[in-house]
C-alpha cells in the first residue's frame, strides 16, 4: 500500500505543474506576450538608432578625418612656403654679405692707396719744409758771421752786440 500512495503523489505533480502553467497564462500571458512584443520593438528601435548613430558617427569622423588632413595640407604647404622665403632671405642676405663684403675690399684698397699718396705728399712736404729751414738756417748763420766780423771790426761794444743778438734771436724765434 505504501507504493500506492507514492504512484498518487507522482501523477499529482506533473498535475498541478500543469495547472499552475494554465493559471499563470490566464493571469499574466497577456501581459507577458505584451511585454516581450514590447521588449522585442525596443530591442529594434535601440538597434536601429545605434546603427544611426553608428553611421553618423562615422560620417563625423570621415568630415573630421578629411578636416583634418585639409588643415594638415594647408600647413605643411605654408611650412614649405616659408621654408622658401627663407631660403630667399638667406641667399639675399648673402649676395648683400657678399656685395658689401667686395665693397669693403674696394674701400680698404682705395683707402691705402690714398694713405700712401697722402704719405708721400706729406714727405715731400716735409723734404720741402727741411730744405726752406736749412736755407734760412744758412742765412742766418752768414748774417751772423757778417754781423760777428762787421762788429770785430768795427769794435763796438758788449752793450751793442748783445742787442744786436737778442734781436736776431727774436727775428729768428717769430720765423719759424
Amino acid at each position: 500500500m505504501a507504493n500506492k500512495p507514492s504512484k498518487n503523489v507522482e501523477a499529482e505533480v506533473p498535475q498541478a505543474a500543469d495547472e499552475l502553467t494554465q493559471l499563470r497564462e490566464i493571469l499574466f500571458g497577456q501581459t507577458n506576450r505584451a511585454f516581450k512584443a514590447d521588449l522585442a520593438s525596443l530591442e529594434s528601435r535601440i538597434n536601429d538608432n545605434f546603427a544611426t548613430l553608428n553611421n553618423q558617427l562615422e560620417v563625423q569622423f570621415n568630415d573630421i578625418r578629411k578636416l583634418i588632413d585639409n588643415q594638415v595640407q594647408d600647413l605643411s604647404q605654408k611650412l614649405e612656403g616659408s621654408n622658401n622665403a627663407n631660403n630667399n632671405v638667406q641667399n639675399q642676405l648673402k649676395a648683400t654679405t657678399d656685395k658689401l663684403q667686395s665693397e669693403l675690399e674696394i674701400a680698404e684698397t682705395s683707402a691705402k692707396n690714398d694713405n700712401d699718396t697722402l704719405e708721400a705728399h706729406v714727405v715731400k712736404e716735409l723734404d720741402s719744409l727741411e730744405s726752406v729751414f736749412s736755407k734760412r738756417h744758412q742765412e742766418l748763420l752768414e748774417r751772423l758771421q757778417q754781423v760777428t766780423s762787421e762788429l770785430s771790426e768795427t769794435k763796438t761794444d758788449r752793450k751793442t752786440l748783445a742787442n744786436l743778438l737778442s734781436t736776431m734771436a727774436s727775428n729768428l724765434a717769430t720765423d719759424q
